[in-house]
């Protein structure tokens, strides 16, 4: 395994869902070819970085130097706020770190953020008045329950705030932690495919939500990789949001009727899948428009290898990110980095209709994170812990 160079703190990650099982519904798209167009000798070495990107890694990044005394652990609880349960990936999260917790004899609480600020304080309030030990949050800005959040390390609780980009306001401590997810190199990844797929000439909606200062930063690095490796692309931006969940369809429908030659429509997260779908449904460009999606997990996948809509999907290591998060955790309530955390890399890797086939579709299978490298990355946290 490789080693993770340590650092103050890291920088963002991401929020994101599964389509509805309604997705399955809507029937195949018909657009083109499912493989990916040979490579010119112009495009030799983005075919070299989408070939990558597909391939099944041969290890998990694990953090190195070990945790001292964890038995002082043992216990103690550990409440996990995901800015919605509405979420699969937090779900698959969830199960994980519960599992990794375990290990070390700690409890995990969960609270459902409800995606309001008013849900978020609360549950970070009900933490803090448990006494419990660390609090993780999935997903949310830390401005959304700034005041909670403060009150909750003045009572001399950890707080790690994972996939989401540091508040510089609120600067990583010995009580204040955050892992950075895999949001930007998801987004550039999706960039990557697309220019590859259109031979340097795709014409591109992109459903950015605008839910959290991080799934905006997303977007704009995609854009940034769009201007670097396809200068032939254009990209339109269209605006989405959890709050106007009902809205997107509609917006979906009218931004595509609206871009000249449009070939494919990006749903930034899974969880807008379906409504993203629906737009173009109504547009009545499903016969001439590919979907591509980010924050992949097990339905969107599905929905891939049936050939339904989507021609590319890029997912995060959603089971790891539980392990990450306990050994985080661990190292800041035993002071074993001070206000140092480790760089912790959530892998990602791109799905597309070439590749699916070979991944195994099922919940205990994106569960034991074999869809992004060796499930043995468990026995390489025990070993750092001290544990069996």
């Amino acid at each position: 395994m490789s080693p993770i160079t340590t650092r103050r703190g890291t920088r963002i990650a991401l929020g994101a869902a599964a389509a509805a099982a309604a997705l399955f519904l809507a029937g195949c798209s018909t657009v083109g070819s499912a493989s990916t167009p040979s490579a010119s000798s112009g495009d030799s070495a983005l075919a070299s970085k989408i070939a990558k990107l597909e391939k099944l890694p041969s290890s998990y990044p694990i953090p190195s130097g070990t945790i001292s005394d964890v038995s002082s652990l043992r216990g103690k609880t550990v409440y996990y706020v995901p800015i919605t349960q509405q979420s699969p990936q937090f779900g698959v999260t969830q199960v994980a770190l519960k599992a990794a917790l375990g290990k070390l004899g700690m409890t995990l609480q969960v609270c459902n953020g409800n995606a309001t600020p008013t849900g978020i304080s609360q549950c970070v309030t009900q933490a803090t008045s448990a006494k419990a030990a660390a609090i993780i949050t999935d997903a949310i800005p830390y401005q959304e329950a700034s005041n909670a959040f403060a009150a909750a390390q003045k009572a001399g609780i950890t707080v790690l705030n994972t996939d989401q980009i540091v508040d510089p306001d609120a600067p990583a401590s010995k009580t204040l932690g955050y892992i950075e997810a895999a949001g930007t190199s998801q987004m550039k990844a999706v960039a990557d495919w697309i220019a590859y797929d259109s031979n340097g000439k795709g014409s591109v909606v992109i459903n950015e939500s605008t839910d959290s200062p991080a799934s905006v930063a997303f977007v704009t690095a995609a854009q940034k990789e769009f201007k670097k490796v396809c200068s032939g692309c254009s990209v339109t931006i269209n605006k989405v949001s959890s709050a106007n969940f009902s809205l997107i369809a509609s917006s979906t429908s009218s931004a595509l009727v609206k871009t000249p030659g449009v070939g494919y429509v990006v749903s930034e997260f899974d969880q807008y899948l379906q409504p993203t779908l629906g737009g173009v449904q109504q547009a009545g460009k499903t016969a001439s428009v590919k979907g591509v999606s980010g924050a992949a997990q097990l339905s969107g996948l599905q929905m891939l290898s049936n050939k339904n809509f989507l021609y590319a999907s890029v997912g995060q290591a959603s089971a790891y990110q539980g392990w990450a998060d306990a050994d985080a955790v661990a190292r800041m309530l035993t002071g074993t980095s001070g206000a140092d955390l480790p760089e912790y890399t959530i892998p990602i890797r791109l799905f597309t209709r070439n590749n699916v086939g070979d991944v195994t579709l099922t919940n205990d299978a994106q569960a034991s994170g074999e869809w992004f490298g060796p499930k043995d990355y468990t026995d390489s946290f025990l070993k750092l812990w001290g544990v069996s």
